[in-house]
Order: C-alpha cells, then structure tokens, then sequence
C-alpha cells in the first residue's frame, strides 16, 4: 500500500512517518507543497493520500484542498484523508464534499486514531481490488472475452452482443451443437444492466410438457395432483434479469401458445393462478434446428417465430471458423494444471481432424490430453491415440446384425417386430427422460406417432385375457395400424396386433400360432357370434 503524506513542517511529515512504521508493507511517499505533490501523484499512484490543509505560513492557504480538488480534476478517485491544524468547520466540509473519506486533528493525532483509520481504508482498497478482478474473471469466463476467436464469424457475434445488450427485445441465438449458444446468451447478459440479476436456462428437451410448464410457469398449491405447495416458474425467478429458453424448438405445440402471450404481452399466469405477473426478464431464446423447416411441417409455431426472432445471432460453427482453432487449442490447454505442448504435426493433425462436436468437444479433447498424455509434449502417436475420431458404425452392417439376432429368439415370444418395436420406444423415452418429443426426434419419427404406437403397447391386455372375433385378413397391414372400424373387435381392448397369440381350443385357432404379415384367415374356423344370436 502506498501513501502519501504532503504537509510543509518537516515535523509533522517526521510524525505521519512513525505513526505508519507500525503497519506492515506500507510504502511511504512525502511532499512539500502543491506542485511536489502533483508530481508524486503522477509518478507512484499511491493508493491513500494524507493532506494537511494548509501548506505554508499563510493563513489563507489552503494547498491541501487544491491537491484534492486537481486530484478529482484528473479523474482519480484516491481516498484522501485530512491531517489539519485547522479546526474550522468549513475547511473540513469543503474537504468532505471534494472527496475526503476522513479527518484528524494534528492536537488529536496519535496511533490509536491514525491506524484504525489507515487499516479501513486498506480493507476497501483490497476488496476494490478483489471486486475488480471479479469481474474480469467474470468477463473472461462469461462476457465477450470467454467468446474465443478473432475470425470474422466471431468478431460479427461480439459487435451484435455490445449493440443489443442493453435492449430489453428478445434475441434468438442459433447455432449448431457445442458451438457455443448458451455463452452468447450468458455474454448478453453480462454485457447489460441485468448482470446483478439472475441468469435462468432452461432446457426444452430435458422434461416432458406438463413438467416444462410447471417449471416455466410455475403453479399454485391444488393446481394439480401432487402440487402440494406453491412452486415459483423460471419466469418469476429470473426476476429483472434473463431467461435462457434453450432447444425453443422442442416445446410442446400448447406451451408455444402460451409462451406467444407471453412475450407479447410481457405478462404471466401460473398454473391454479387468479391473476396474471408482470415479466421482468429478458427473453432469449437457442436452437440448433432449422425453424423454418419445423414451420413447414407444422411443428413450430410461425407467429412465435417471428416474435422471438427480433435480433438473431447465428453462432458459426468450428468449421466456419477453422482460423480460430490454434487460438482454441492454446486457451484451453492454458487452463489445465499441467502446461502442454504441442508438436507442429500435432497442431496440424488437429486442424485438419473434423470436429462435428465444435468447441465442445476440442475442449473435452484437450481436458482428455491434460488428463491421460504421458508426456507435457502432444505429437501424433498420442492425437491418434486419445483424440482419434470415433469411426462411423455402418449403419446397414449394424442393422442387418441385430435382424439376424432377432430373427434367432425363440419362437415363443410371439411377433418379433412387435417386441423390437416396444423395446426401442422404451428405451428412447427412458434415455430422454420421458420426453418424446425428444424420444420422437431420436427415433426419427413424428411425435404424434410415437405417442400412438406406444399408447398401444402400455394399453394393452395379457394375451391370456382376450377373446378374439373371427380373424380378419391382414395382408398389407403396417405394424402398428388401427384396424378399420368396419372390422369386429375384441371385446378386451378391441384391437388385434400383429404377432398376436390365440387361445382357446373352440371356435379358435390353435394356441401359440402366430398371426403374420399377409396371412388369410382360414376357412375353418367358426366365427364367434354375438350373444343371442342363433347359430344355425
């Protein structure tokens, strides 16, 4: 810490220097008059500033306040602590209203009233600094500066960021997987007035609907089965600051209505809710899906397209900004514990290696590196070795593989597309977390069409328990199909499946005999007749 002592006696600068010789690294800096003092200022920036008010034998002196005063002039805001003879108000309130933090009577002046005072002013000098280096760690890891790359696709997203910060009208950020969406609405963010409020994403794709707008909307107690308590929605608890609606494309064709009001009228209702809450947030919304092609297909609402589609940022991919990668590659492994190094044939086996993942996944190659290299220095044995790229399986090899080891269980299980066809709607609704949206997009099917197909495996009965009409042809009939409604059903579930398995030993097939694509119904069979009727 340094400090400054101007005062015209020796004496008095002699005191001020023993006073402070009992704190710890504190550097000490002495002036006579006005222009010494403005010097020192201009040459060491001390940190605290002691001024006596008057610096010379004239009683209309008043040098001291001049210091402070050209000391504002220049645009410091040195904390300034007055060390007077001079006992009259008006002096210490001039000093006051220029900048002084604090005054002390030369009569007065001893450690125990000095030293608190210098020690204060060190507490807010260090937490000024921690303050300051705070937020550059902030910028660096959130702000513009965490935006790596000087290509012109990357230049482009940061002027777009430093002219729409501040506006209160939605943005929409696009941009393909891992490259770096939910950094530009973070960088948004802090780039504003918002940046002491909360920052809120939410991810479309990760809840089914009704869990997506409980969680946006929030909900009253009763408003539903098990809403056993208030729940505040991310609406409400981003408060004045931002919400994030990542994937916007995954949500639910009602809850894009809902959100369509929302954004226009910036006003809410939760769930069970009388009345309606003001928005205070900022909207920002991210997808890595074409919207203009979901418009097409009637899965996007276009109305709320062009409502959030006020300023749009596209975030380019790693291949689009190919340049940037050296930049990338040093930032990264700069962060690790260990410093490594890169071989020029590593750095261009690296360049020249696709990156379908973008930044995301050239950070998890380097964090990798940083992890499981042997050596600090990266050459192509080791590249090849953990950060080869994943081989694309051959899908027709790999279908054909597991129709073989299908078509090889046992015959007992009945139809063996229908079991394959239960068992991936399964488990692509369980790896989405009961979302099939999601489910539907992985699959590669319309949602609509999942949620039929798997309404009819979970709505079925045992086997056991159905009595069966007289079979009906189904040559042509796709897996899944409702059966016409000129056709008789069942009285169990009223629909027959495919595979499905007979039981009985009158007026019905054999038992475990299998219905297959194509197979007529035989002649000899009796048909079930309703009760009453005369079987002549």
């Amino acid at each position: 810490m340094k400090i400054l002592i101007v005062d015209d006696q020796r004496s008095g600068r002699r005191t001020l220097r023993q006073i402070l010789a009992a704190l710890d690294e504190v550097e000490v800096i002495e002036a006579v008059g006005l222009d010494d003092a403005m010097a020192a200022v201009e040459r060491s920036a001390p940190d605290l500033l002691l001024l006596d008010v008057r610096l010379s034998d004239d009683p209309r002196d008043r040098g001291g306040l001049e210091i402070l005063r050209r000391v504002r002039a220049s645009g410091r805001s040195t904390p300034a602590l007055m060390v007077t003879s001079v006992s009259e108000l008006s002096e210490i309130r001039e000093a006051m209203r220029l900048g002084a933090q604090d005054y002390v009577l030369k009569d007065e002046l001893c450690p125990e009233m000095l030293l608190p005072i210098i020690e204060g002013q060190r507490e807010r000098l260090l937490l000024k600094g921690e303050v300051v280096r705070l937020r550059e760690r902030v910028d660096r890891t959130f702000g513009t500066k965490a935006l790596l790359g000087s290509s012109a696709g990357m230049e482009r997203v940061r002027r777009i960021i430093e002219r729409v910060a501040e506006s209160n009208k939605t943005v929409l950020i696009r941009g393909e997987t891992g490259s770096g969406k939910e950094m530009v609405a973070r960088a948004l963010h802090e780039m504003s007035s918002r940046r002491g409020e909360p920052f809120v994403a939410v991810n479309c794709s990760a809840l089914p609907g009704t869990l997506i707008e409980s969680l946006i909307f929030g909900h009253e107690r009763g408003a539903f089965t098990g809403a056993e308590k208030r729940m505040r929605g991310q609406l409400e608890l981003a408060g004045a600051g931002t919400i994030l609606l990542d994937e916007i494309a995954e949500m639910p064709g009602e809850l894009q209505a809902k959100l369509l009001r929302v954004v226009e009228d910036r006003r809410f209702r939760p769930l069970g809710a009388e009345s309606e809450i003001p928005l205070r947030a900022r909207v920002l919304a991210a997808t890595h899906v074409d919207l203009e092609k979901r418009i097409s297909e009637g899965r996007f609402r276009e109305d709320l397209f062009y409502r959030l589609n006020v300023v749009t940022v596209h975030v380019p991919s790693l291949a689009e900004r190919d340049a940037d990668l050296i930049e990338l590659l040093l930032a990264f492994s700069a962060e690790l514990p260990r410093k490594l190094r890169y071989t020029d044939d590593a750095i261009a086996w690296l360049v020249r290696r696709p990156w379908p993942g973008n930044v995301r996944e050239l950070r998890n190659v380097v964090e990798r590196l940083g992890l499981l290299a042997d050596d600090d220095l990266i050459d192509v044995p080791t590249l090849e070795e953990l950060a080869r790229e994943r081989p694309v399986v051959d899908a027709t090899a790999e279908i054909d593989r597991l129709a073989r080891a299908l078509l090889a269980l046992p015959e007992r299980l009945g139809s063996k597309l229908r079991v394959i066809e239960r068992a991936v709607l399964h488990h692509a609704i369980e790896s989405c977390g009961g979302n099939k949206a999601a489910a539907a997009r992985l699959i590669g099917v319309d949602r609509k069409m999942l949620e039929r197909r798997w309404d009819r495996h979970t709505g079925e009965e045992p086997p056991s328990s159905r009595r069966m009409s007289m079979p009906t042809p189904i040559a042509g009939r796709h897996l899944g199909e409702e059966p016409p409604s000129s056709r008789r059903h069942t009285p169990a579930n009223g629909t027959r499946h495919l595979g499905e398995e007979l039981s009985g030993s009158r007026n019905q097939t054999p038992a475990n005999l299998p219905r297959y694509v194509g197979e007529e119904a035989p002649t000899t069979r009796r048909q079930v007749l309703p009760p009453g009727h005369d079987d002549a």
